[in-house]
């Protein structure tokens, strides 16, 4: 997990700084959105932001918490909280900002990513389309 620090941030400061950077990453090109992840996050953020996304996509389609612990290898306890925070709505605007077609194809490489675990044809299956 990744660490923050102890030391307390000006709620108005943080909420500046915040809607910068969400700003800026909102004015970034698809090309150069690459070039944000890979320079300012480290791998272990990377990680945690594509397990969430993932979670949250997957709680979006029924998965059950349980089935998405599972699959991301994060703890139930995680998994529950996301789908309390889905059940709330706070992940409507992202979901919304997603096609269909994205959704699918991104749930075909979840589901691929599970079957791996059980069968050959699901490894070559995904091992294909990552290379």
């Amino acid at each position: 997990m990744t660490n923050i620090s102890k030391v307390k941030t000006d709620s108005k400061e943080y909420a500046l700084y915040h809607n910068e950077l969400a700003q800026f990453i909102g004015n970034l090109k698809n090309r150069n959105a690459r070039y944000l992840i890979n320079e300012l996050l480290t791998e272990t953020e990377t990680i945690m932001i594509v397990k969430r996304f993932a979670a949250i996509i997957m709680l979006h389609r029924n998965f059950s918490p349980y089935r998405v612990s599972h699959t991301l290898s994060i703890s139930l306890s995680t998994s529950q909280r996301l789908l309390e925070n889905y059940d709330n709505g706070n992940y409507d605007k992202l979901l919304s900002c997603l096609k269909e077609k994205e959704v699918n194809g991104f749930i075909a490489l979840i589901e691929d990513l599970i079957l791996f675990q059980v069968s050959s044809r699901a490894r070559a299956r995904l091992l294909n389309r990552v290379l």
